[in-house]
């Protein structure tokens, strides 16, 4: 389990997020290292066959961020479109390679 900051609490409940959501997202979702966090973002096909028909597959689209160690919950945003592309130019970003469009 993780900690909360102010904002992540309120970012989870202003996505309707409960903390077996987070956790869902945390263990199945993509892990990447970017910008000094951890960010996991939950695709579709992240999501195993057995809860795809299941009140889970909300899920999709749903990231979270992480400090370092993993021990506090930074933030949360869902976005089923765009939402692994801002987790990809957050690297690019850091290592000064061109922006993203």
């Amino acid at each position: 389990m993780f900690n909360f900051t102010n904002h992540s609490r309120w970012r989870a409940a202003q996505s309707n997020l409960s903390a077996v959501d987070i956790e869902y997202v945390r263990a199945y979702g993509q892990r990447f290292h970017r910008a000094g966090a951890e960010f996991y973002y939950l695709r579709r096909r992240d999501i195993p066959e057995w809860d795809l028909a299941s009140d889970l597959s909300r899920l999709a689209g749903t990231a979270i961020i992480l400090t370092k160690d993993g021990r506090t919950l930074i933030t949360i945003w869902r976005n089923q479109r765009h939402g692994l592309k801002n987790i990809r130019c957050k690297l690019e970003r850091s290592s000064k390679e061109e922006r993203c469009g």
